[in-house]
């Protein structure tokens, strides 16, 4: 069996740091961001092509993705080691926050094997 410090057993380059995927990058998430900028791969999901610019002069790269609509969010899957979801639920006063389905999409797709 390969070593983790082996090469044939090494990580993909991808995962050899924390790769941080915060959905919902507003004011709280850019103070993480923020905070966390030079400790771990900062990735954002958004569904505002007008924020892309200012996501990456913070050092941020951006996803366009609607958590509204799953087919946006196939590539999410496997591309982050953590997550912080900070995305409210819709605003048309759907179900309660531990139904909601903003929050059920963004976890079939986290969990998605391409």
């Amino acid at each position: 069996m390969p070593s983790i410090n082996s090469p044939s057993g090494a990580l993909p380059a991808r995962f050899r740091r924390e790769r941080l995927l915060i959905v919902g990058c507003g004011d709280v998430g850019q103070r993480v961001a923020r905070d966390l900028r030079g400790r771990m791969q900062l990735v954002a999901l958004t569904s505002s092509i007008g924020r892309l610019d200012a996501l990456r002069t913070a050092g941020i790269r951006p996803l366009v993705g609607n958590l509204d609509d799953p087919r946006t969010l196939r590539r999410l899957a496997g591309i982050a080691t953590r997550v912080l979801h900070l995305a409210p639920p819709a605003r048309d006063g759907g179900p309660a926050w531990w139904r909601d389905q903003r929050t059920t999409t963004l976890a079939r797709a986290l969990r998605l094997r391409s």
